[in-house]
């Protein structure tokens, strides 16, 4: 297997802007289809948050590529209604077979030759992150939609450089996009662009055995959602892993969400816990690249207090007058913001260490524990 595409969802059934009509997996199943790689070289694997409520999806669907359809439980911040990000991208890690992993969220829409070109420039040697923009096809002035306010703009900085790119994929065509940050300081001058770290978002790739090296993803950063795509930059480039790139023909596509399309199941208002960015720069610090090896979070917390947020951090004097929720690093009771303590102790007390390698190997093994799910 070339390639396992990774994507976690908590999404309900129909969230597309002006496309009631349109079911979630259907606009990444249409793409997929017509993929120019072999079906028998990629899989797709959804971890998903709702997988008793649809779990018969692909059961009579004939595609030519393999899906894995699996639920994110057990995963204990999804039993409390927030956000466990790194435990459900772990579990996709462990069900994977591909030599190259690609993560992203739900819906995404991918051109005919994403993997073969995706695949390509892995065994060029390079960690491929994929830029994205979104698709506005179906978007009208009157709609809730995430990122506002839209500005339209082309897939590419310079429309004259390259024309516009032709697609037409459940009706979305590509004629008013609005472009994400990073291709516009990155091709304005070629095709390429040697990124840092901290360009490795959650639309970007990796090799299983690299992934299973540093340990995936991090489960500290669960709970909430920031920087955690981030760290794995990081804990890669200090495990010897930094050859990241951005390439101007390796793109993927958003449909609009309608954010008024809320899953019930999850808490509405974001609740905040802590600040993320310690971790990144405690790794950095200990040159320490594998995630999930420790549970006594302690000294973690007294470093990122102490160390970090007191003495390291560029905003620190900032953030103590401004974000006084937040400074230290523990979010605190009664400043806004959603905060409350009892969320940092259930964070705190419900870390757990966890070995990707082994887990995987349990599931190459035929344990019990992973034969729930769909495999086609």
């Amino acid at each position: 297997m070339k390639i396992s595409i990774i994507t976690i969802t908590a999404r309900t059934n129909h969230p597309y802007t002006g496309r009631s009509d349109l079911e979630l997996f259907e606009p990444t199943v249409d793409s997929l289809k017509v993929q120019t790689m072999k079906g028998s070289d990629f899989e797709w694997i959804i971890v998903d948050y709702l997988y008793e409520e649809r779990k018969d999806y692909f059961k009579d669907l004939k595609l030519p590529f393999h899906v894995k359809h699996i639920p994110s439980a057990p995963n204990l911040w999804h039993d409390v209604g927030l956000p466990g990000v790194c435990t459900q991208y772990n579990k996709g890690i462990i069900y994977a077979d591909g030599e190259l992993l690609y993560f992203s969220g739900d819906g995404y829409i991918f051109l005919p030759d994403f993997c073969e070109k995706l695949w390509n420039y892995h065994k060029q040697g390079y960690i491929p992150l994929v830029w994205y923009f979104f698709d506005n096809t179906f978007v009208t002035e009157n709609d809730v939609t995430f990122g506002s306010p839209i500005n339209y703009k082309k897939a590419y900085p310079s429309e004259t450089e390259i024309p516009p790119i032709p697609y037409n994929i459940c009706g979305y065509n590509g004629k008013r996009i609005t472009t994400e940050h990073r291709p516009l300081v990155a091709f304005k001058n070629n095709m390429f662009y040697k990124a840092s770290w901290e360009w490795w978002f959650c639309c970007s790739g990796a090799p299983l055995e690299v992934l299973l090296k540093i340990n995936g993803f991090d489960q500290r950063f669960d709970g909430d959602r920031m920087l955690l795509d981030c760290d794995v930059g990081s804990r890669l480039q200090l495990a010897g892993y930094n050859n990241f790139a951005l390439f101007k023909d390796l793109f993927t596509i958003r449909p609009r969400l309608n954010i008024g399309n809320w899953n019930e199941n999850l808490q509405k208002d974001t609740i905040s816990i802590k600040c993320n960015l310690p971790f990144i720069y405690w790794s950095r610090n200990f040159n320490h690249y594998v995630a999930n090896d420790h549970e006594n979070v302690e000294d973690d917390i007294k470093w990122s207090k102490e160390e970090y947020c007191a003495k390291q951090c560029i905003i620190r004097e900032s953030c103590k007058t401004n974000h006084t929720y937040q400074y230290p690093f523990e979010h605190k009771e009664g400043y806004g913001h959603n905060c409350y303590k009892k969320w940092f102790d259930y964070w705190k007390s419900h870390l757990v260490k966890i070995n990707l390698s082994e887990e995987r190997n349990k599931r190459i093994e035929g344990n019990e524990k992973y034969k729930k799910g769909t495999f086609i």
